[in-house]
């Protein structure tokens, strides 16, 4: 957990970086724009041409080309378009570099804060926490008793997280509490769907619970799996022990080589076919000697033929 807090602090203070660089990389803009500003070309321009023209008008008057008053006229004519060419193009005073400072503030806050709850909100802040009390677990002797008594309480607190159902399921099921395994199997699939995989599951478990014997709850599962997923090699799996026990042998078998088919787990596989194997000696031989079920094969290999 400390290694998650670690790296959020480290991204968000590169966040924060890209967020202030423009407050330091401000005072030496503004002191170049300062400087330009300082240096009016325009104005000592038009002072310039003002001066010259005052200059020619003095020389007219010494030259008695024009008289005292026409002087004075057209030189307040000079005066005044220059005071019109000059005001107000004073350079207004730039503000500070810093003086967006406060709202960069915010800016970050609002960051920080809302990156944290975008990470409560959709992040994987619970099954991180469901991760530290495994690994908790299994420095404690890992027992299973006790990561079930640890992963209750996670159930007691986070009852939304379907990574919780799934941790308790196997747990309760391979330590024979098959009434909690049902309700585990349960709520994951209501927080995740009738996946048929989850429902197929569901469907075991309460065929275990029944003494292995078929209901119309059960067969409606095992329906419903078929529909959505025919070739699901959980529930074949089950209906070929239910067709075992009711003694229809080729029926098992039928299911059994489907749920191989569909299977990657070689421990299952093995199991099957050692199944497979019970099936056909329970059939018995035909009357050549060889296992009815392998007579059935040939029989239906030969109609295939031209």
């Amino acid at each position: 957990m400390t290694a998650l807090w670690v790296g959020l602090a480290l991204l968000l203070s590169v966040a924060v970086g890209f967020l202030l660089l423009p407050l330091w990389r401000s005072r030496p803009l503004r002191e170049a724009q300062a400087a330009l500003e300082t240096r009016d070309d325009d104005a000592r321009d038009n002072v310039t041409i003002f001066r010259d023209r005052l200059a020619g008008l003095e020389e007219e008057l010494a030259r008695g080309e024009i008289d005292q008053a026409r002087f004075e006229a057209r030189r307040l004519e000079l005066e005044r378009d220059l005071l019109a060419d000059t005001e107000g193009r004073a350079p207004r005073g730039l503000k500070s570099a810093y003086s967006g400072v406060w709202l960069t503030a915010i800016v970050v806050v609002v960051v920080g804060f809302g990156s944290l709850y975008a990470y409560h909100r959709e992040g994987s802040v619970d099954d991180l926490t469901l991760y530290q009390a495994r690994v908790q677990v299994e420095q404690d002797g890992g027992e299973p008793q006790q990561f079930i008594a640890r992963f209750e309480q996670e159930a007691q607190r986070q009852p939304d997280n379907p990574s919780v159902w799934a941790s308790l399921y196997p747990l309760y099921r391979d330590s024979r509490q098959y009434d909690k395994a049902d309700h585990a199997l349960t709520r994951l699939i209501a927080l995740k769907g009738r996946e048929p995989s989850l429902v197929s599951e569901l469907a075991q478990i309460r065929f275990v619970e029944n003494d292995r014997e078929m209901n119309d709850d059960i067969q409606a599962l095992a329906d419903e799996v078929l529909k959505a997923d025919p070739r699901q090699p959980t529930v074949h799996g089950l209906l070929g022990f239910a067709d075992f026990r009711a003694g229809d042998y080729q029926g098992a078998i039928d299911h059994w080589r489907t749920a191989i088919a569909g299977s990657d787990s070689d421990d299952s596989q093995q199991a099957l076919r050692q199944a497979m194997a019970a099936a056909r000696a329970r059939m018995g031989p035909t009357a050549d000697g060889a296992p009815v079920e392998q007579n059935s094969e040939s029989r239906n290999e030969q109609g295939d033929k031209p």
